[in-house]
């Protein structure tokens, strides 16, 4: 029976440890979230949020107690019947012994790799809804805001109809390097072409908010007869925008809905009468599902 509960409790402490290993790995290594520490207010129902994800973590628990039960009082069971003192460590003993190691790295690889796209998917999230708090507050300018506008097979994180134009707005989260490791770890560059943050350069987020815009521009024509510009636009929560001379002659517009960034949509002549905004937000919430 010692040698059973040795088995398993062996089994536990060196996933635990890899675990606990990984995890400090990655907190010694890892870049920061911009919005690391910051008050970010509640959007509608998240103390529910809250405990729903507290819910699915206890249920998850009993979830693995009852898959477990029977494996481990089985395991205790065999392990008090085997007459120790007569097994040997042979071929057919290497083998299950491989088999462990292989399932053990196996479980560690899933592991890791969830682990990562929930961390992504969240910062994500909470990057969005930072935006989306933030640019709610353009409707007392006279703004009309959509967020999450389905498109087929993607959608436009959000939608602001001003009254000086139409924006497609993608958001993204980059996480900062660690302070110290770089020159300007709080800025990035943007020279109306390429996001330059201090350790490395992309320009996927402009491409795909130049391509989100210009699907919603078609979209807008198609529904309501009237040819509307749609400006590409990138949000990058919690990060400073250092922009070039180049940046003038862009089509895409970089900036940070922290602070005042977002009021940028409100300055401006008229350009988009209040009927026509009013028909392209009508056009547009025709594309939300229906909740019958």
């Amino acid at each position: 029976m010692f040698i059973g509960h040795a088995v398993f409790l062996s089994s536990v402490f060196v996933t635990a440890l890899i675990i606990l290993l990984f995890k400090v790995l990655r907190a010694v290594r890892q870049r920061r979230s911009p919005l690391h520490g910051k008050q970010i207010g509640h959007v509608p129902g998240q103390q529910l949020l809250d405990r729903i994800g507290d819910a699915d973590r206890e249920a998850d628990f009993g979830y693995d107690v009852m898959i477990m039960a029977l494996p481990m009082l089985f395991l205790v069971w065999a392990s008090m019947r085997i007459e120790w003192q007569s097994v040997t460590f042979g071929v057919a003993e290497a083998c299950f012994f491989a088999g462990w190691l292989l399932m053990l790295a196996y479980g560690f690889w899933q592991y890791r790799r969830h682990a990562l796209r929930k961390e992504q998917a969240r910062d994500g999230l909470l990057a969005e809804r930072v935006t989306g708090m933030q640019l709610n507050r353009l409707v007392a300018n006279g703004c009309l805001v959509l967020h999450d506008l389905p498109c087929g097979n993607f959608n436009i994180d959000h939608v602001v109809i001003a009254p000086r134009g139409v924006y497609a707005i993608e958001t993204k989260s980059f996480r900062k390097p660690k302070s110290g490791s770089t020159a300007d770890p709080n800025k990035v560059k943007f020279d109306g072409t390429t996001l330059k943050f201090s350790d490395f350069a992309t320009n996927a987020p402009i491409a795909q908010a130049r391509r989100q815009a210009k699907f919603l521009a078609s979209l807008i024509r198609e529904s309501i007869g009237e040819p509307i510009p749609v400006t590409p636009a990138v949000s990058l929560p919690g990060w400073f925008i250092e922009k070039t001379a180049d940046r003038k002659s862009a089509d895409t517009f970089v900036f940070t809905p922290m602070g005042r960034g977002y009021e940028w949509f409100s300055y401006g002549d008229e350009v988009v009468p209040p009927q026509t905004r009013m028909l392209i937000a009508k056009a547009l919430a025709l594309r939300y599902p229906t909740v019958e």
